[in-house]
């Protein structure tokens, strides 16, 4: 006796205690499942662009110094169509709503667009900042003078107008930390109140006079009292950790945005939602969206095939209440470990329904048919323990395995993926082999006639007997065949290319994507690159050589743009000094220069301050030590913008050498770097998961040359997944990346259901081409079955908002008919040329 025969001893006499105390085990389920299904409510739904790397990684801690020092890089970007943007209605109606976002819209710090542009100039020496459009022009003159204006600053091109003048944009500032996650609020408000006092530092504006920057240097402390910003640090000491805004909040922005849209927009006044903000607003409402008719199509789908394979109430039941617990159980311990729900995630409740299911109708098939025979409940459910219950513990193994070599990806939606994914299906195994035979043992079970034939053959055995007659005759063509198609298949997979560009993910007449490609088109640019330049001293962004040097940089970055990408604007702290410098030399443009005196830098830098005006408080840091370079963009494929990233990194190394160390940073960056990273995690998966499986295969099988040759049918659905993805030109990215592990974990669950009963009638009887048949008859039913739920439960995806969904749901549904055909053929074929008898297994 091995110890496999041993385990399905043991899973009897456990079935049996089963039976015997039913009652105890299904009340002492639902206390636990009740218990930890009451922290569902606290489960978080994330899909930010930092969401999907883990907090300790070293680019997301980057970025959220970033944030805490710069604010929040993620905007909203209403871009506004008309005939001529200089045309004295459109600029009324612009004004109004350009109001309506900033008085009714929560949350946000403010609204930039043409209305309240800076326009920096001198009058007598005395240096002006205020808003481009002080009040509205009546006239044609007025609007002439005004155009001349928008013209003249280089700043406005690109971004508040395009180059046609048919284009404008209108930007929401959002806040950066959650009005939630303040603390003390009327001490914080309190104190802020008592520095508007630093508005009477406007006094400094007699400074002109000084040219003893000395004392200058002591007003620093004007400086600090720009801190300000930085009082919401008071968080930290009054109410722990700091909140960012949260996906809640987003969503609110989002939605109140589209409401005012809706208002404004019309004839010559057309409106366009971009940004990347409003990217991850519309992710996360396909999503809630997605997720609620996935489950919804899935549990009728199952229903559907479980009353046509069992004809019987309780054969649609029981399965059903095995899954819904395990759903609830898992998701409840994501509330629990606080693991937000995701784009990856979202595919988990699907998945589970459908390999939930799988098993259950593994343990139900054969429980109903010797049912059928004995009319003995106990009995039956002792031997369809002892037949099946082995096999689905193997094959949940196996499908965690495959799961579980996600935990350990760098990115974080796809390690939690790993983490409850494969917990909800070893999950879903104790509720198979606990909770349903529980179920059985209470339910009262009638026998059904089948429609056989004389022989007590039903059209599917009749079909199953067909394919073992044919899988076993003829062995060698079946590996011939089988091995010229690997080969081809190889050979086109090979010419797979890699590519994460999310704005495809949504359909092409998605407003978000068509608002996205309209700025980016009309404007050079939707979303951005954030650079910091470090001089790691105080004072040190008033040197006029790192000045130049960004200046140049700002002016020829563009030289190491290939393809798609390119940069349309370059945002800077030094367009503050030139504006400033040029004002305070009678506005002439041959001083729209960076002065080569860092004392003269310092007092302008000081003038500007003191004019009112805080748009350098999100261009420099309080110390001047740390500035912020933005770069605007296209949104293109993210392996594209990663070769641009590296080239550039290159590039500022060499411009600023010991003047400054530079670093990428903002939510761009990330994007790029999140499919880097899972480009890699996957690659380790994959050879995890294969490892892993294949070694849990010689165990179930004992032979080590068998247990190899057997996965050699598993590798088929991979390579044909691939040879697909060719052939339509379906991109390899962050979550076509994923199948190759599913894929692998469900293809072997077929062969462990194979190989597990075939080992079993092949040491009985010493016959290949009986195994085969008996071993198809018998698990080949249940095989069938469940491939059609797994692959109708997949196939559930096609109906999501989101394309990359579609791709995900139509190849796993292909990777499990693959599976099964290479189960059904080429195993059977495999086992019929190495195995002559017994001595050979």
């Amino acid at each position: 006796m091995n110890w496999r025969t041993k385990t399905e001893a043991k899973i009897e006499l456990f079935s049996d205690w089963l039976f015997d105390n039913a009652k105890k085990t299904i009340l002492i389920i639902f206390l636990l499942v009740t218990a930890l299904g009451s922290q569902l409510p606290s489960l978080k739904i994330d899909t930010t662009t930092e969401g999907f790397l883990h907090k300790s990684d070293p680019m997301r801690v980057e970025y959220d110094i970033f944030r805490d020092q710069f604010g929040r890089d993620e905007k909203l970007m209403i871009a506004v169509k008309t005939e001529n943007i200089f045309d004295l209605s459109f600029l009324k109606k612009l004004d109004s709503f350009h109001d309506a976002l900033e008085n009714e819209l929560p949350n946000i710090k403010g609204v930039d667009s043409l209305i309240n542009a800076r326009n920096t100039y001198g009058i007598e020496g005395e240096l002006i900042v205020e808003p481009l459009i002080v009040s509205l022009p009546e006239t044609k003159g007025e609007l002439f003078k005004l155009k001349e204006t928008v013209i003249s600053n280089s700043l406005y091109e690109n971004s508040l107008y395009s180059e046609d003048f048919t284009m404008t944009t209108v930007t929401i500032d959002t806040e950066t930390y959650s009005n939630d996650g303040l603390s003390n609020e009327p001490v914080n408000i309190e104190f802020d109140d008592g520095l508007e006092f630093d508005d009477g530092l406007e006094f400094d504006d007699g400074l002109e006079f000084d040219d003893g920057l000395e004392f200058d240097d002591g007003l620093e402390f004007d400086d600090g009292l720009e801190f300000d910003d930085g009082l919401e640090f008071d968080d930290d000491s009054l109410g722990g950790q700091r909140v960012y805004l949260t996906d809640a909040e987003n969503d609110e922005i989002i939605a109140k945005t589209q409401s005012i849209m809706q208002r404004f927009d019309g004839d010559n006044f057309e409106i366009y939602l971009s940004g990347s903000a409003a990217i991850a607003g519309i992710f996360k409402q396909a999503l809630m969206n997605d997720s609620v008719i996935f489950i919804s199509l899935m549990m009728i789908v199952i229903m559907v095939v479980l009353f046509a394979l069992f004809r019987r109430i309780s054969g649609v039941i029981l399965p059903l209440a095995c899954v819904s617990l395990t759903l609830i159980t898992t998701v409840s311990l994501m509330s629990v470990f606080s693991a937000p729900f995701t784009m990856a995630t979202q595919i988990m409740p699907t998945f589970l329904l459908a390999v939930v299911t799988s098993a259950s109708i593994h343990l139900l098939a054969v429980f109903y048919k010797d049912f059928s025979k004995t009319n003995d409940k106990k009995a039956s459910l002792r031997y369809a323990m002892g037949h099946s219950g082995l096999a689905i513990i193997m094959t949940s193994i196996t499908t965690a395995v495959g799961l579980w070599s996600f935990s350990f990806s760098g990115v974080a939606p796809v390690a939690d993926l790993g983490v409850f994914a494969s917990s909800g299906v070893m999950i879903g195994l104790v509720f198979t082999l606990i909770f349903l035979p529980a179920l059985i043992s209470i339910t009262r079970v009638k026998t059904l006639k089948t429609n056989s034939d004389k022989e007590d053959q039903t059209l599917m055995d009749r079909s199953l007997i067909g394919i073992s007659v044919f899988a076993t005759g003829r062995p060698k063509l079946i590996v011939s065949v089988s091995a010229v198609l690997i080969i081809c298949a190889a050979i086109v997979a090979s010419q797979l290319r890699f590519s994460h560009f999310p704005l495809q993910w949504l359909p092409e007449d998605n407003f978000a994507r068509v608002a996205t490609e309209a700025v980016d088109e009309n404007l050079k640019g939707s979303l951005t690159l954030e650079v910091i330049i470090d001089t790691g001293e105080t004072n040190g962004l008033y040197n006029p050589e790192l000045l130049r040097v960004i200046d140049d940089v700002s002016k020829n970055i563009n030289s190491i743009s290939t393809g798609n990408m390119f940069v349309g604007k370059v945002i800077s702290y030094i367009d503050v000094i030139k504006e400033t410098n040029r004002a305070l030399n009678e506005n002439r443009e041959e001083y729209y220069a960076i002065p080569e005196d860092p004392d003269l830098i310092a007092q302008e830098f000081l003038l500007f301050e003191s004019s009112g005006n805080d748009d350098l408080s999100s261009l420099v840091d309080a110390n001047y030590s740390k500035a912020r370079l933005t770069l605007k963009t296209p949104f293109i494929d993210s392996l594209e913008a990663n070769i641009f990233i590296d080239n550039a990194q290159v590039y500022l190394d060499q411009k600023f050498g010991p003047l400054a160390k530079v670093t990428f940073t903002g939510i761009g960056t990330l994007m790029t770097v999140t499919f880097e990273e899972a480009i890699y995690s996957s690659a380790f998966s994959y050879v995890l998961a294969f490892s892993l499986i294949t070694i849990l295969m010689v165990l179930l099988i004992g032979n080590v040359k068998i247990g190899l040759i057997s996965m050699i049918p598993n590798i088929l659905p991979i390579i044909f997944l691939s040879t697909i993805m060719v052939v339509f030109k379906m991109p390899l990215d962050m979550f076509t990346l994923l199948i190759g592990a599913i894929a692998l974990g469900l293809a072997v669950d077929d062969t462990v259901h194979f190989m597990h009963n075939f080992r079993r009638y092949e040491l009985q009887y010493n016959d290949v081409d009986k195994a085969v048949r008996l071993t198809l008859l018998g698990t080949g039913r249940a095989i069938t079955l469940t491939s059609i739920v797994l692959a109708l439960g997949f196939l559930v995806l096609t109906f999501s908002q989101m394309n990359n969904m579609f791709d995900f749901g139509v190849l796993t549904a292909s990777a499990i008919l693959v599976a099964v055909l290479a189960d059904f053929f080429l195993m059977p074929a495999i086992m019929k040329l190495i195995i002559k008898d017994k001595a050979s297994m």
